[in-house]
């Protein structure tokens, strides 16, 4: 038995104080002299006894319910350990279309428990169909505690684009093993338009890096290529852009970004000057000034200076935000066409499109779990609060005491 609170323990020493009132209550006896004892009735010796017994029994009920009492505030608890797995094995259902691969893994499931790394966790059956599906491996990690095993071994592709979020912490030891499931890809990601030619876009992966190659072809050529990709069309980019009188150097620089992009993506910006009150709610909106943006549904970019900020544009939720002042220093040493890129939103899909040829790994030690520095053992057992069962002792001890009190007066 434990004990959440175990400082309260420090009040059974009040069980001293029922035994000191016991002891301090009982007066000796009086003498009184008188000439004869033939007319004094024998008393009963064994009413005597049982008054005497009674006594000790209501001492040893108080003492027990000063015990219970302190024992419930203490919050007392049992542990069971639950009884665990040796060892479970974790499969990444996409590894399972190589063969060697799988053949290994039906041979391992006949004779220890294997599952599919994925949501549930559900058994693998080699008589069954697996479906694939994107994972966020991290999510899952912080599931492992389901699985009620002492040790896994997961078999992944460690993908870099599926882990998702703040690396866990569990309690459960993991090694993680990366299978290979293809060394390269490569595939077209974006067609667009350029006037009488097609601007290709393609990416290539390979464990270690992911690199993109830009051609213009001939509308001819790009049939011949292995994709179903819609040619896009190129739109004329709208710019409006308002600026306060002492920020109006640094829209003439953002200007000139924005003209160093047409020209090197070969595409159509169109750049107006717009009055606060003629503010459209399309395309892409520059707004230098200290006043309150205006309601936008289009890309925005405000003047918000922020001297911790080590770039001139960061993204804030849902807008782009100038952190510091403009000048042909910073401008050419941070490379600011380069920021103001992300703005334009050329391929919207582009990064959904990517993923699917993304192929680069995380190293097996950063893809681990991190581990808990609280016992396993501790963790797997499970707790059995016993407050309830000391609170029927003591209503009992308290009825029983409160019986004997009344048969004692009588």
């Amino acid at each position: 038995m434990f004990f959440a609170n175990p400082m309260y323990l420090w009040a059974l020493l009040g069980l001293t104080v029922p035994v000191a009132i016991h002891l301090w209550s009982k007066d000796e006896g009086r003498t009184i002299k008188i000439g004869s004892i033939a007319n004094l009735k024998e008393s009963e010796n064994a009413q005597t006894r049982t008054l005497q017994l009674n006594e000790w029994l209501l001492l040893l009920l108080r003492m027990l319910a000063i015990a219970l009492l302190v024992f419930i505030l203490a919050e007392p608890f049992a542990k069971t350990k639950s009884k665990n797995q040796d060892l479970v094995y974790l499969v990444e259902p996409e590894l399972l279309k190589i063969d060697t691969f799988k053949s290994s893994i039906d041979s391992l499931a006949e004779s220890k428990m294997v599952k599919l790394l994925q949501e549930d966790f559900p058994e693998y059956n080699a008589a069954d169909s697996v479906k694939t599906a994107a994972t966020n491996y991290w999510q899952l990690v912080q599931d492992f505690e389901k699985l009620k095993a002492d040790s896994l071994v997961v078999y992944s592709q460690t993908l870099l684009s599926r882990f998702k979020g703040k690396r866990p912490e569990i309690t459960e030891n993991v090694n993680w093993v990366t299978i290979d499931s293809a060394q390269t890809t490569a595939g077209v990601v974006a067609l667009t338009q350029l006037q009488d030619s097609i601007e290709v876009l393609e990416v290539k992966s390979t464990k270690q890096q992911l690199r993109f190659k830009k051609s213009v072809r001939e509308a001819a050529a790009v049939q011949n290529l292995d994709t179903d990709l819609e040619i896009q069309a190129v739109d004329r980019l709208q710019v409006y852009a308002f600026a306060e009188d002492s920020l109006q150097t640094d829209l003439k620089f953002l200007k000139t970004g924005f003209e160093a992009l047409s020209t090197y993506l070969n595409r159509p910006i169109a750049i107006t000057d717009s009055a606060p009150n003629e503010i459209p709610q399309e395309g892409i909106l520059i707004w230098l000034s200290p006043s309150d943006t205006p309601e936008f549904s289009g890309t925005l970019l405000d003047y918000q200076p922020d001297a911790f900020a080590s770039d001139l544009i960061v993204k804030n939720s849902a807008h782009f935000s100038m952190t510091q002042n403009l000048t042909r220093k910073n401008v050419v040493e941070q490379h600011l066409a380069e920021h103001l890129l992300p703005l334009l939103n050329l391929h919207p899909e582009l990064d959904e499109m990517v993923q699917k040829y993304d192929r680069r790994v995380l190293a097996d030690a950063f893809a681990t779990p991190l581990r808990t520095a609280k016992e396993q053992e501790l963790n797997q057992a499970s707790s059995i609060p016993l407050t309830h069962w000391f609170w029927l002792a003591l209503l009992i001890t308290l009825i029983v005491e409160r019986l004997l009190s009344r048969i004692r007066k009588q």
